[in-house]
Formats: C-alpha cells, structure tokens, sequence
C-alpha cells in the first residue's frame, strides 16, 4: 500500500532553486466531518496544511496548483522580493521534518503566500480569501479559538472584496456562495444580525435555485443565527 504522502521535486519559478516539497496523495483523503464554512475534518491528514509551495532559498510561495505556473518576466515585485530574500543571512524554516508539518509551519507557508500574492501583478481577491480560509480551518482544528478568529477577521475582509469587486468568483460558489459565506463568517465571529442579514439577500438572489447546495445551507443557518440572536437576548 502506498504512502499517504509523496515527494515532489521542482524547481523554483523565480531563482531556479531546485528543492523537495510534500504532497498529499489524493487516494488517501477521507472526509470525516464537514463544516458550513466549507472546510471539514479528514481522517489521518489534513490536507490544508500540505497545500503551500515554498521555495526556501527566496521564500516565494504560492498554493500547490499556482507555484509552477508563475512566470518569473511577468512579476517584477515578485522577483524583487525574491532577490532580497536570497541575500537574507537568516530565513524562517519552511520544510517540514521528517514528513510532519506543524500548525504553526502550515500557517507560517500560508501567511507567506498571502504576502507573495498581493505582490502579483494580477492578484486575485478570491485568492488570498481562499488562503485565509485554510488558516481559519486550521486553527479550528487545533483548537485554538483566538487565533482562529483573527484569521477569520481576515477572511470575512477578504470576502467581502471578492463580493464587491465580483470580477472573478468561484464557479461553485458563485454570488449566493460568496454571499452565504460572508453570512456564515459573521456568524461564527458571533455577529448573529449581521450573519441574518446576509442569509436574506442571498434567499433573494434570483439565481439561487442554481446552487442548491447554498440554498439548503442558507436556510439552515438563518435558523442557527436566528437562535443565536434569541440566546443573546437581542432583537433582530
């Protein structure tokens, strides 16, 4: 039987360092629990936290499927910030021992490929959404609540661009996804009305008989934000 996780050799898009990086193989993800926020509980691994490319000689990371797709003539804050981290005399360590990445590794990746993405020419708001999220579900994961929410401080700002400037959101989401989840988000932050709030205009959007998934998760957690508006003893 094969192991869970591989090595995958490549060479960095920007100084050519050629280096190791973890994968998951995809055969051995189980999903045990999913969350309403979109993330979930897997049995043995956790696949967030095997999800950054980081190249440790200029510390250029980017999510698995975008790392080897950056073209190093087209990014020139990107191949700045490549050159001085090259000549740092110290760097965070980013590889993992002997196979086993730690909260505090995953989040250090993905907090360093939020910090390469807004340096891209073309940065996309749902990209670095998507990466707060992870650090949200990671954090949860551990059980670490304070840090859990700041990152979903982060993640609910991130969102709510991505809905504004609607130029480029997620075919499975779409806007009643995007909506829902800046609903979902609010509610988790323990902002009930405000959660209610967004959970009715995204019962009002014409399309969103096209995702029926939203549609079901919606309508249930209007009824948990409601609940929790009660228990607050708050009028809605």
């Amino acid at each position: 039987m094969s192991t869970p996780l591989w090595n995958k050799k490549l060479a960095c898009p920007l100084c050519g360092h050629e280096f190791e990086t973890l994968r998951v193989r995809q055969g051995a993800l189980r999903a045990k629990e999913k969350w309403t926020d979109f993330g979930g509980l897997y049995e043995g691994l956790c696949p967030y936290y095997y999800a950054i490319t980081a190249c440790p000689n200029c510390l250029l990371a980017a999510r698995n499927e975008e790392f080897e797709k950056i073209k190093a003539a087209y990014e020139p804050k990107l191949m700045e910030f490549s050159k001085r981290a090259r000549t740092q005399a110290a760097k965070p360590e980013l590889a993992a021992i002997e196979g086993a990445i730690t909260v505090e590794l995953a989040v250090k990746r993905h907090e360093l490929a939020i910090a390469c993405h807004k340096l891209r020419t073309h940065s996309e708001p749902g990209e670095l959404a998507g990466l707060w999220l992870h650090i949200v579900w990671m954090w949860r994961l551990e059980g670490k609540v304070e840090a859990e929410h700041r990152a979903l401080e982060h993640a609910l700002a991130a969102y709510q661009v991505v809905f504004e400037k609607g130029d480029k959101l997620p075919e499975k989401l779409g806007e009643p996804g995007v909506m829902y989840l800046l609903g979902e988000l609010s509610r988790r932050l323990g902002r009930p009305k405000e959660a209610r709030e967004y959970f009715s205009k995204v019962l009002s959007m014409r399309n969103l008989s096209e995702f029926p998934n939203i549609e079901v998760l919606v309508r249930e957690q209007m009824l948990v934000a409601k609940d929790q508006l009660e228990a607050s003893g708050k009028n809605g």
